[in-house]
């Protein structure tokens, strides 16, 4: 993943009340740099949010947010990102700097629990010295790892793919789960790895009972190579949807290795009552940069809440790509 790219600043404005900052434009993302530290055309690398930089001295300034890359407000203007000059070489624009600066990804999945050093020890010696096989690496072969596009880092195509139709869905904050019907038996992944042994993932598999799901999509459509991805939401992620009880929520459904469309994609789910991300409309691409991160903004479907944000999929050619609500940033500090 491009965490620290090459890019060219294309605007800079002044920041209302500000003397020793201004407000540069890289791609779609607003950041907050010193000002007069860059012009108008120059490159630089820019890092996303939700990553991590090294705890080294030239980050210090980071180290009361642990080094963490987020949305921030200054003198009340969104920041979402950080700008350091270019190192030396003969770079381009486009070019991925994340291994050379030491850029990590921040990811706020459950799983990233199990990703601590001692459990990582814990996995090894029980894999090594018992032959258990707890995990093993996503099965990119058979299906993309959930991960829309943000709009800020695409937004040429808000002119490029305007009137097309499409289907807008509450982006759920959850965590990524994928099941694999694999000749009428079920294999469980989190967003980056296949699960083997009892886990949070396979728990709310069985306590949803989401196998009479797969097999009615498998009756529906005559084959046992079907695929769905969700969001995994409920206690384990603090159950901020008041629910119940744990929930899987559809965003995809592949068969024999093709995704449906989203038109199809609601059909079927409501034809089988198959629980699924809420639809919220269905509109053609017709907005600005500001618009559509605007649009993003509102309350959740599941719960009077502010919601995560929005995934947009066109209807006719399945392309995707989702808008956080910067509102929900601000007020959860991401």
């Amino acid at each position: 993943m491009k965490l620290a790219t090459v890019q060219t600043i294309s605007n800079l404005e002044n920041i209302e009340g500000a003397d020793l900052i201004e407000k540069a434009t890289i791609l779609g993302w607003q950041v907050v740099v010193k000002k007069g530290e860059y012009k108008v055309g120059d490159n630089c690398v820019y890092i996303q949010i939700d990553t991590y930089m090294p705890p080294l001295p030239e980050y210090e300034f980071l180290k009361e947010r642990k080094y963490r890359v987020r949305t921030i407000k200054l003198k009340k203007q969104i920041s979402q990102g950080l700008v350091i000059p270019l190192p030396e070489g003969a770079w381009r624009v486009g070019d991925d700097l994340t291994d050379l600066i030491g850029v990590t990804k921040y990811v706020k999945d459950i799983e990233d629990i199990a990703e601590s050093k001692w459990l990582r020890r814990i996995w090894h010696y029980l894999t090594h010295m018992f032959k258990t096989k707890i995990r093993a690496s996503f099965p990119k072969h058979l299906v993309p790892i959930t991960d829309e596009e943000r709009i800020q880092n695409i937004p040429e195509i808000l002119e490029a793919r305007k009137g097309d139709l499409y289907v807008v869905s509450e982006k759920l904050d959850g965590s990524s789960i994928t099941i694999i019907m694999d000749k009428k038996k079920f294999r469980i992944c989190s967003r980056r790895f296949e699960l083997f042994k009892d886990n949070e993932w396979s728990q709310v598999f069985k306590s949803t009972q989401f196998k009479k799901y797969m097999l009615k999509l498998a009756g529906y459509y005559s084959t046992d190579n079907i695929i769905v991805q969700g969001e995994f939401i409920g206690k384990p992620q603090g159950n901020k949807y008041q629910l119940q009880q744990n929930e899987i929520r559809l965003f995809n459904i592949y068969v024999n290795g093709e995704r449906l469309l989203q038109d199809h994609f609601y059909m079927v789910c409501k034809l089988f009552d198959i629980p699924c991300c809420p639809k919220i409309e269905t509109i053609p691409l017709d907005f600005t940069l500001q618009e559509i991160i605007a649009y993003a903004d509102g309350k959740s479907k599941l719960l009077g809440i502010d919601r995560e944000g929005v995934v947009f999929r066109c209807i006719r050619t399945g392309f995707s790509f989702k808008v956080i609500s910067n509102k929900f940033l601000i007020r959860n500090n991401e």
